[in-house]
């Protein structure tokens, strides 16, 4: 856990970023009226949760750097005519979002993976690994330009093995959500990359299916493990 002071620094620290990623930085699988780097200007309130002097009093300090970046923001924006606008409905929803998924991993670790510890959350641990080993696979294959690569074949796997995984641990419903909240960002960013918008929804709707197929299948394994 930070002190305040150095929650303040790092959101500082990182506000220009933001402010770029906002303005300036291509949106690739967004359009011009929906650009998905704005979303960063409001990730820091959330960081809130790293607050070791209480998560409001670094809460409010953090809310009130953020709307200075947002001011900011937008001051460019009049002055100079960027083309891309600030949408500051999109930049209030991502703070409720960030702050929902922070808070809901804060209280999974401190509740359950720190108490239970790598005993009882192993499945999700050596999830996050194959997934991200298919994160790098993805960017070597970008970086030499393969299309239809080994990284889509093994985010289809994966979307298998986050449901089964959980099966053979003692936290089946837990890991099950954790692997959830792994999968969607993460090999969602990996499927469609290089697809546009409409392709990409397709592409989802097929991997969310494959899922959802496997569930069931899972299910009835963990009980067959359990009752053994």
């Amino acid at each position: 856990m930070m002190k305040i002071y150095t929650l303040l620094l790092l959101a500082i620290f990182l506000q220009p970023f933001c402010i770029y990623f906002a303005l300036y930085a291509k949106a690739k699988y967004s359009s011009e009226n929906k650009p998905i780097n704005q979303l960063a200007l409001g990730v820091t309130p959330s960081l809130a949760y790293l607050s070791a002097e209480g998560f409001w009093n670094a809460f409010v300090l953090l809310f009130i750097v953020t709307v200075v970046s947002l001011v900011l923001s937008l001051l460019l924006n009049f002055r100079y005519v960027i083309a891309r606008k600030i949408n500051t409905s999109a930049i209030l929803t991502s703070i409720v979002s960030f702050l929902l998924i922070a808070g809901f991993f804060d209280w999974l670790v401190g509740h359950f993976i720190v108490e239970n510890g790598y005993e009882k959350f192993w499945p999700s641990l050596y999830f996050l690994g194959l997934i991200f080993s298919a994160l790098i696979i993805k960017v070597i294959e970008s970086k030499r330009k393969i299309k239809d690569g080994l990284s889509n074949m093994l985010v289809l796997a994966l979307c298998v093995a986050a449901s089964f995984i959980p099966a053979f641990g003692d936290a089946f419903i837990l890991c099950t959500l954790i692997n959830i909240f792994l999968l969607i960002p993460i090999g969602g960013a990996i499927v469609s990359s290089d697809v546009d918008n409409t392709s990409a929804g397709g592409i989802a709707f097929f991997y969310g299916y494959v899922f959802i197929m496997s569930l069931p299948v899972s299910v009835l394994l963990y009980l067959v493990l359990s009752s053994s």
